[in-house]
């Protein structure tokens, strides 16, 4: 007789088993026949209902880039993806975490479709993320001048950079909006994305590469003056940086992107 652990290793491995044996595995004879279905058939349904419910948590989390690719081109890539990647979490939601760089390798002739795919995942991270009070300019408005120099910020946890490549931004918002996407597109220069949540949802806008910069050099926890130092330092004008970046001070505060280290 198995013990139950060993039994319930033996089901998982059956069920994480891509290609099972036609025959009734070892453990078989602890499962009873019911509703005249032999214990065989019974795994199977599990079998197949385990690879269902990850497909189905796939085309949730990434029902935009379903939507551009088309059923027969996604569904190719998550049967690949559920092959090569077993779930390795407890909660269904952080399965799927690797499937846009599985894109960028499934399809390497088309690598917007792994873009689109990050941009996906990144925007459901910035509405899970933790719940932080994010800094405001009543809480900054009555620092000295010259304490500003040492100040640390943080970025609020649900703040992400990211880089493109590729239009997705355009296409993600044409499969969001239900209208035609445009043709992918290579980007002349790469585009930087400011990914975060306010008010209690995700928002993305375009960054410019000093903000990104800036942003980046926050998130590596430079202080306010080595990071206008760094920024300033190799600017051709500095003048112009230094208001630039106070400018992005003020969004930062407005749009709830910092938080106190």
């Amino acid at each position: 007789m198995n013990t139950l652990p060993a039994l319930q290793q033996q089901f998982q491995d059956y069920l994480l088993d891509t290609q099972p044996s036609d025959s009734a595995p070892p453990f078989a004879s602890a499962i009873a026949e019911q509703c005249g279905l032999a214990a065989s058939e019974r795994l199977a349904i599990y079998h197949r209902a385990y690879r269902s419910r990850l497909r189905e948590a796939l085309c949730e989390v990434y029902d935009k880039t379903w939507s551009y690719v088309g059923d027969e081109m996604f569904s190719d890539l998550i049967d690949s993806y559920i092959a090569q990647h077993p779930s390795g979490h407890r909660n269904l939601r952080w399965y799927g975490g690797e499937l846009a760089s599985h894109a960028s390798q499934f399809y390497p002739d088309y690598p917007f479709i792994g873009e689109l795919a990050r941009l996906e995942w990144t925007l459901g991270l910035a509405f899970d993320a933790k719940d932080t009070r994010a800094l405001t300019r009543s809480d900054v408005a009555d620092i000295a001048a010259d304490a500003w120099s040492e100040l640390v910020f943080a970025l609020h946890p649900s703040v992400r950079i990211e880089t493109s490549a590729w239009n997705c931004v355009p296409l993600w918002q044409a499969m969001q909006a239900g209208v035609d996407a445009p043709a992918p597109q290579q980007l002349d220069a790469p585009a930087y994305w400011l990914v975060w949540r306010l008010s209690g949802q995700p928002h993305f806008r375009s960054l410019t590469a000093l903000e990104a910069q800036a942003l980046q050099d926050i998130a590596d926890g430079l202080s306010f003056g080595a990071l206008c130092n760094a920024v300033c330092g190799v600017a051709a004008d500095p003048d112009a940086t230094a208001l630039s970046l106070a400018g992005f001070l003020q969004h930062w505060l407005a749009q709830e992107v910092l938080v106190r280290r």
